[in-house]
């Protein structure tokens, strides 16, 4: 790989984007941010203005990129309304089919990262390595829809690499962020059953296994971005709890309180979830923070 690269990234205002720019950045790369109105890093070389819910994208800018990185995407966290999930839908599915469309048109021949999501494997006890097929459910035929527009199967001039992320750990928002106060008040406990398989990542190690996909030019199709331990959410309350200090105590929350305040939304920590990071373990990739304990401690506790 050249010492200073081109590198776009859509969701650069995102968590994981904003990570993304940093580190990629503070390393010599020249980043130009993809997105509506102006740039949303002080540390962007450039802006390319896109709109893909009107088809719009300013794709000259894509000419000289020697990597595209896209985050974009609806927030999945928020309550699940039929207008949302078409939104959860079409963020992920036209966005990624217009920059597909904008890079072969431009004769684009660098690698494309794409974030993807566990999620494809839908409500699942069994450990799922790539190769795996689609489960059922809507976060399941949303994360399908979204890679058939990557099109990694098709002869392309471009290497796409598609990154199946699980839930991010991080120290600067996101889910456990949330979590925080809750277990700080002592109040923290399974969800439903507590049974079901949490497969997580800190946000070091996602941000670095994109940089170790770009780097491996024999990774393509889709790569698992998640820790090698996965955990059921009984052992990651306790977790938790133990890194900060507060008793574990509290009933754990039924599925149905659940599904009352969060409604379909409940489907995400209920549903269980539990991947191997094959591709990444197989290639060589050292995760800084490989058990949960210490990645709450790097997360929680500075």
């Amino acid at each position: 790989m050249k010492s200073q690269i081109k590198i776009a990234i859509t969701g650069a205002s995102g968590l994981l984007g904003r990570a993304m720019v940093d580190h990629f950045a503070t390393r010599g790369h020249q980043i130009w941010t993809i997105g509506r109105g102006k740039t949303s890093s002080p540390l962007a070389t450039g802006h390319i203005p896109w709109d893909p819910a009107q088809g719009m994208l300013e794709s000259d800018g894509l000419k000289t990129m020697d990597v595209v990185i896209h985050l974009a995407g609806a927030n999945v966290g928020q309550r699940w309304t039929a207008r949302h999930r078409r939104a959860i839908l079409e963020s992920r599915v036209l966005g990624t089919r217009l920059l597909m469309h904008a890079l072969k048109e431009q004769d684009f021949r660098g690698t494309l990262l794409c974030a993807s999501a566990v999620g494809l494997f839908g409500d699942s006890d069994m450990l799922h390595v790539e190769r795996d097929e689609a489960g059922t459910g809507f976060l399941a035929d949303v994360v399908k829809a979204w890679e058939q527009e990557m099109t990694w199967d098709d002869p392309l001039d471009f290497r796409v690499v598609g990154l199946r992320l699980g839930v991010v750990l991080s120290p600067d928002g996101g889910s456990l962020q949330r979590m925080k106060p809750i277990y700080r008040c002592g109040l923290g406990a399974p969800l439903g059953t507590g049974m079901q398989w949490m497969s997580w990542i800190h946000i070091d190690d996602a941000v670095g296994a994109f940089d170790w996909c770009l780097q491996q030019t024999h990774l393509r199709g889709p790569v698992h971005v998640v820790a090698p331990q996965p955990v059921q959410n009984r052992n990651f309350s306790k977790a938790l709890a133990r890194v900060l200090g507060s008793p574990h105590v509290a009933p754990r929350v039924p599925s149905w309180v659940l599904r009352m305040m969060l409604g379909d939304l409940a489907d995400v920590v209920l549903h269980s979830q539990r991947v191997s990071p094959s591709l990444l373990e197989q290639s060589g990739f050292i995760w800084r923070h490989p058990d949960l304990e210490g990645a709450l401690k790097d997360c929680l506790c500075p």
